[in-house]
């Protein structure tokens, strides 16, 4: 429902699927994960690992395995502010690759 605005901000198909889905369902492990996303179970632990590392999914570890969770919604606009930030600290060279254009 949401995948494509969450692609649009810079998550793959698959991280955008997998962030919805936890959202959705709550903590679980790679298995649920991969059936309820419809992705193969090889693809969500690479875009799992991403997702982590992106500060959207934490991980613990309970019964045996590695079980997964979305963090609060609010830390995707804290990913837009950063991508804002980054914008406008090399905006100013950009504009100058511009100007000086053949």
């Amino acid at each position: 429902m949401y995948t494509e605005l969450l692609q649009e901000i810079g998550l793959s198909p698959n991280e955008a699927k997998i962030y919805e889905t936890l959202l959705n369902i709550g903590e679980t492990g790679v298995g649920d994960i991969a059936t309820k996303a419809n992705i193969h179970r090889r693809n969500v632990y690479d875009a799992l690992q991403r997702l982590v590392q992106k500060g959207l999914v934490f991980t613990t570890f309970q019964k045996n395995e590695n079980r997964y969770s979305a963090v609060d919604p609010n830390k995707l606009m804290e990913l837009v502010r950063e991508k804002q930030v980054h914008l406008a600290e090399v905006l100013p060279e950009l504009q100058k690759m511009y100007q000086n254009e053949p």
